[in-house]
């Protein structure tokens, strides 16, 4: 960047300007007022010729390892001058778009030979994959009569990632023993499918089939047998992004919601022991991670979740599933999180479903549309609003008489909003496998 005039240099010389007005009336002024205006040139020439080059700045973006939608981080400026001379620097950090906070402007002097940090607070709006712009810095000359600056090239690759606050929050609670309070029901093993785990106090609602009275006897208190469900099953994960997915509720898409409930369940999943797989489609496959129960298969979803975008096609469920039986036909739970219309376009869909129960358990979450309950609920006080809610309610009934097909043909069903959908899901899981349905 070229040198430019400051607000200083500009006012001394529209003062100059204006004082020139006197010659008319005092001509003899007129060498006064030259030498006035000969020292301003000399001052700001040799205020441009003592300043350091733009290239004496150098600066740095420090950017936390992972970073989650909707929650906020700090981000570090670094500023370094290379020069001799203590310089006043502003600087704005080329953040992407939807990163609230990242176009603010900081500034302060940075010392001769040193460096200077500014943080700021930013909040990535949405999930995906960004590109960082550079770094703009200005400064002022050391008299003050110029401004220049320059633009660091500090581009890079932000991966924001979905949320973390569910899965910190499952953590805290399950810590504790209060997965309930998020909604998550305490599941009692059921049939030949459990092994022995452990001794615990008895609490209220436990089995009293599982008390070891032996246990009991020794340590004068209840205590009942801990018993899990058989571990290393398989869980398919089939995430919608197809066009209905694209519907925003509470701020964030459907396909949001359904993406951080498949994060948290593919994670209680491999805690469990389970293998978890991944499969994403609208009107195609977009992505497909074979089924592993390793500690880095959580990351590997995770990366194939962060970027998903929902794309304006009509999804193929028989697409998917008939790739799913070409690829791993071994029986498994089929987590599908998806949403449909009526029982026109949700008749292909029961098909393939029902098909794929015969073989799978199938646990079919539907993400609810908050207009068609809000428009079935209204009181209509038009007549545009009387043929609204008319058609809102056959949707909704539609729309329970699909799931309920589902049901009748083996499937597991999860109707629930979108921002509430998590809870569901994972019981909905818990309940297969604990219940010894797989």
């Amino acid at each position: 960047m070229t040198a430019v005039p400051s607000r200083r240099l500009v006012a001394a010389a529209g003062a100059l300007a204006a004082g020139s007005l006197a010659v008319l009336v005092l001509p003899g002024a007129w060498p006064v007022l030259l030498c006035a205006n000969l020292a301003l040139a000399l001052a700001a020439a040799a205020d441009l010729v003592v300043t350091p080059r733009p290239s004496a700045l150098g600066a740095s973006r420090e950017v936390p390892g992972r970073v989650a939608a909707r929650e906020e981080h700090r981000v570090a400026l670094r500023v370094r001058n290379a020069s001799r001379v203590r310089l006043r620097v502003r600087v704005r950090d080329g953040a992407p778009e939807g990163l609230s906070g990242g176009d603010a402007e900081h500034g302060g002097p940075v010392a001769a030979r040193g460096e200077a940090v500014w943080e700021y607070a930013a909040v990535p709006a949405a999930r995906g994959r960004f590109e960082w712009g550079p770094i703009s810095l200005r400064y002022h000359s050391v008299l003050g009569l110029w401004e220049r600056g320059r633009e660091v090239p500090a581009g890079g690759e932000l991966r924001v990632y979905p949320s973390l606050a569910a899965l910190e929050r499952y953590h805290l609670l399950a810590r504790s023993d209060r997965l309930a309070a998020m909604g998550v029901r305490r599941v009692r093993a059921r049939g030949g499918s459990t092994d022995f785990e452990s001794l615990r106090e008895y609490a209220p609602g436990d089995d009293v089939r599982q008390l070891d009275w032996m246990a009991t006897a020794r340590r004068g208190l209840l205590i009942v047998r801990n018993r899990e469900a058989e571990r290393n099953q398989t869980v398919l994960l089939l995430v919608d992004c197809g066009r209905l997915m694209t519907a925003v509720e509470g701020g964030a898409s459907k396909l949001d919601h359904a993406v951080d409930a498949a994060l948290l369940l593919a994670h209680v999943a491999l805690a469990r022991g389970d293998r978890v797989g991944l499969c994403t489609f609208s009107g195609r496959v977009h992505s497909w991670l074979v089924p592993r129960g390793t500690a880095a298969q959580g990351k590997l979803i995770a990366d194939a979740l962060f970027d998903l975008r929902a794309d304006l096609t009509e999804s193929d469920h028989g697409r998917c599933l008939r790739f799913l039986a070409s690829r791993y036909p071994k029986r498994s739970l089929l987590v599908v999180l998806t949403d449909f219309v009526d029982a026109t376009t949700g008749a292909a869909m029961v098909a393939h479903v029902g098909l794929a129960a015969r073989r799978h358990v199938v646990l079919f979450a539907a993400l609810k549309d908050a207009f068609l309950e809000a428009a079935a609920r209204a009181v209509p006080a038009t007549e545009l609003a009387a043929f609204r809610k008319a058609a809102a309610v056959d949707l909704l009934r539609d729309r329970r008489e699909v799931l309920e097909r589902i049901r009748r043909a083996g499937g597991v069903v999860v109707d629930a909003e979108p921002g509430a959908i998590t809870p569901p899901v994972i019981n909905g899981y818990l309940g297969v496998m604990f219940g010894g349905l797989l």
